[in-house]
């Protein structure tokens, strides 16, 4: 089973955030849908994962209203649900600068097949990374300028790096267009001519672009921590093999964010360090499930107990634990003992393309999913 990624944002005037927090908030509860959402009178950021499905009447949701209307979204296609939780928030600043900004005079953006053709015809430019130091380690446009920042908030402190710069075409980049958004506009208020930002951001160059002019891995702020989108740049900082996974230390009181090869992230039980391996304060692993779907439900006879599945999966055998869900049927796991094929003769196996059905005591819904858990 494949889960779908997006993020979202616009500046637009919102009057009562704390009311539209608690309607998307109820949305995504009711819709299975995990994710980060910060609401502010600026306007609103999120960045959410679930299945095609939800995903896309969440889309539908919030196209709906006004305020919204022709939303963007960045994609992106996960074997996992990349967020374990859902957040909603309201906050001062969808995306946290420290100086009011004015949108008035933003920067021009500039479209992925613009940026290429810049590149393949040696324009004249300068392309800048407005995110934090340590995501342009792992990846980065090609040429880019790192500024030396550990977080956004410290970018409107960069005009002096920024002023040789100032009589080139400036392209501002960062991960979905929310933050060039922001200092593209402050740019141009303090007198940079010709600022520029990339349309939709790192991820929408590479969904268009791959293996062009990006260099190695996109950070992500997801439980992926990094998107596989070209080739490794970095090292293991343990061991020095070819790299680019990100982690947090385990160690609680460290937290330090390092780029660690499988082997070692065994070997040091996810720490950075001997030191932090014999702390005692250790982060709590999460371990998550990849799910496989292997059939639909077709129809539920309730007076039977008996659901009905067309098999979407090669080839099971019974007894077999499964995972069934819906858009309105919570999870819950169930095992099937046995089933029958279409001719209701009991079967141990059951193959693609066929209908079986077998006892289920929970009601469940029409196109609801089985699924089955492949780790």
């Amino acid at each position: 089973m494949q889960y779908r990624v997006i993020s979202f944002y616009r500046y637009v005037q919102i009057k009562q955030p704390e009311e539209m927090r608690d309607l998307i908030r109820k949305y995504c509860e009711e819709h299975q849908i995990l994710g980060r959402i910060l609401i502010a009178q600026e306007g609103i950021n999120g960045a959410v994962s679930g299945t095609e499905e939800e995903i896309r009447a969440f889309q539908h949701y919030l196209a709906e209203n006004p305020l919204f209307v022709g939303l963007t979204f960045r994609e992106q296609v996960a074997d996992v649900n990349t967020y374990h939780k859902l957040v909603v928030r309201v906050r001062s600043e969808i995306v946290r600068f420290g100086v009011p900004v004015s949108f008035e005079h933003p920067g021009t953006h500039l479209t992925p097949a613009q940026l290429e053709r810049w590149y393949k015809t040696n324009e004249d430019f300068v392309i800048i990374d407005a995110r934090n130091e340590y995501e342009y380690e792992v990846g980065r446009f090609k040429n880019a300028v790192k500024l030396p920042i550990e977080n956004f908030r410290e970018f409107a402190g960069m005009t002096n790096e920024l002023e040789k710069y100032k009589t080139k075409k400036m392209v501002l980049y960062c991960t979905g267009g929310i933050r060039c958004e922001k200092a593209s506009a402050y740019l141009k208020e303090q007198g940079f001519p010709q600022v520029y930002q990339v349309e939709g951001g790192v991820i929408n160059y590479v969904n268009q672009f791959p293996n062009a002019h990006w260099e190695g891995g996109l950070f992500v702020f997801d439980d992926r921590l990094v998107s596989d989108v070209g080739e490794t740049i970095t090292q293991c900082g343990l061991c020095g093999v070819a790299e680019k996974q990100y982690m947090n230390c385990h160690n609680l009181d460290c937290d330090e964010l390092f780029i660690c090869c499988e082997k070692c992230c065994e070997k040091m039980k996810r720490c950075c360090s001997d030191e932090c391996m014999q702390s005692p304060r250790q982060r709590k692993v999460i371990e998550m499930k990849k799910y496989v779907q292997i059939g639909v439900i077709e129809n539920y006879y309730a007076k039977a107990n008996v659901a009905l599945v067309k098999m979407n999966l090669s080839a099971v055998s019974f007894p077999l634990k499964v995972m069934i869900k819906g858009k309105t049927t919570a999870e819950f796991e169930y095992e099937i003992q046995y089933a029958h094929n279409a001719e209701g003769k009991e079967i141990t196996r059951a193959s693609e393309g066929e209908i079986i059905t077998f006892p289920l005591s929970q009601k469940v819904r029409r196109h609801d999913v089985v699924l089955l858990a492949s780790i």
